[in-house]
């Protein structure tokens, strides 16, 4: 019924909803029913799993975006039948109550589309030390070669479907250079290089190829949605006084919604992830690269 106004750009959907559906089987309780808070709090979750679980087999989200959601739902839900509770909602009508109920997300959807989006754009820091000259690391952040499954390891959010990246190819080592980023499943960042000094800093800004996006549920609301756009992506490397080298990656994303507040925390924790997991990806590679250059260098006598 509410399309693409169902995802979580919008109050409605993300707050009043779940509240709305902690209420309604609780409509059809006895008043004993209602004096137990075992059923205040678990009736309204099984109410919730059930809408979960249809939606997810009829195919309207993944399981990542149910976890999303999950927070939210279940919370908001006893909180509606808490309500319910306190003010006494069964003692009037109940065929005017679930009317009433039922029609309010309808009330306030179209109210809520008067108010402006507000768009606001936010960075994700991950970094890690490498023992590694700055040299040897920027040649494998500018160019990556494909990533195999046994080098990625798999976190939960790769588990639920965020894909994993496989290569980075680049054309031209200066700003306005191409360079692309393919992940699982097919997916490119068209990336235009913004920033360039050598060993030091690489800047790109990041446009998603829409012919890449995949026909997921995730992959839909997320990358071809208009509440979530990568913008840009930067690598850092500082030279430490102990041979090590510090090697930072940044990610900008703007959310334009009227619930970024609860985007970003997503935003952070995936994000944050998926850096970790490169660049041990690319802590690896350059370790392992240091390793057999010391030991065709300084061979081992037996």
């Amino acid at each position: 019924m509410f399309g693409q106004q169902a995802t979580l750009a919008s109050i409605t959907y993300l707050f009043f909803i779940p509240t709305i559906l902690g209420i309604i089987p609780l409509i059809f309780a006895n008043d004993e029913q209602i004096k137990s808070y075992r059923n205040i709090i678990f009736v309204p979750w099984l109410c919730i799993a059930t809408f979960f679980l249809t939606m997810y087999l009829m195919g309207i989200e993944d399981i990542i975006c149910l976890l999303i959601l999950g927070g939210p739902f279940f919370i908001l839900a006893t909180v509606g039948a808490l309500i319910y509770k306190l003010i006494k909602l069964h003692r009037q009508k109940r065929k005017n109550t679930l009317l009433t109920v039922i029609l309010l997300p309808f009330l306030l959807a179209p109210v809520e589309e008067l108010i402006s989006t507000p768009s606001h754009e936010y960075h994700v820091v991950s970094e890690i030390s490498i023992a590694s000259a700055p040299e040897s690391i920027w040649k494998k952040i500018i160019r990556v070669p494909a990533i195999s499954e046994a080098e990625y390891q798999p976190g939960i959010f790769h588990s639920l479907g965020i894909p994993r990246p496989v290569e980075a190819t680049l054309s031209g080592e200066r700003p306005g250079g191409q360079r692309t980023g393919i992940f699982q499943g097919g997916l490119r960042f068209n990336e235009t290089i913004q920033d360039w000094e050598p060993h030091r800093r690489v800047s790109f800004a990041i446009v998603v190829d829409p012919a890449t996006v995949g026909p997921k549920v995730l992959d839909q609301h997320v990358l071809n949605g208009n509440y979530f756009h990568f913008t840009n992506a930067t690598y850092e490397l500082q030279k430490q006084e102990n041979g090590q080298t510090i090697l930072r990656l940044t990610s900008g994303y703007k959310l334009t919604s009227r619930v970024n507040f609860y985007g970003k925390l997503w935003g952070e924790w995936i994000l944050s992830d998926f850096q970790n997991r490169l660049l041990e990806v690319i802590k690896h590679r350059c370790e392992a690269e240091e390793k057999l250059n010391a030991e065709q260098n300084h061979p081992v006598i037996k």
